[in-house]
């Protein structure tokens, strides 16, 4: 399971951050998901429950999470067309290559995260 893996990584990142906010609680995470990824083959419900899985007896354990997939541009190799990612997509929509260059961004994201004070 390569995204509990990613995941628990995610909730590694966030612990740290969260020892940097005394008196705060974590409120939400929001991540980007490169649709080249294989975790964009997972609906964002999959993902939350892995994630909560991952977070389970940590800090980041009440977050929310918000997943937004970022559609990935490829340029086959074959015919040097240009084209979007979408679930349908397999390989070049014009020649059917399997060869294909997607951009060079990274898996998964951590976009932003979101603090509360804590209540007194």
């Amino acid at each position: 399971m390569h995204e509990l893996q990613l995941l628990q990584q995610v909730v590694k990142q966030v612990e740290q951050l969260c020892q940097n906010r005394p008196g705060t609680n974590l409120s939400r995470i929001r991540l980007e998901i490169d649709s080249h990824s294989h975790l964009a083959s997972h609906t964002p419900e999959e993902l939350r429950a892995t994630f909560h899985f991952a977070a389970q007896g940590t800090a980041v354990d009440s977050a929310d999470l918000d997943i937004h997939v970022r559609v990935s541009t490829g340029t086959c190799q074959s015919c040097e067309a240009v084209f979007d990612r979408t679930p349908e997509t397999y390989g070049c929509p014009h020649c059917f290559s399997g060869d294909i260059a997607w951009e060079g961004h990274p898996e998964l994201i951590i976009k932003d995260i979101e603090f509360m004070e804590k209540a007194r």
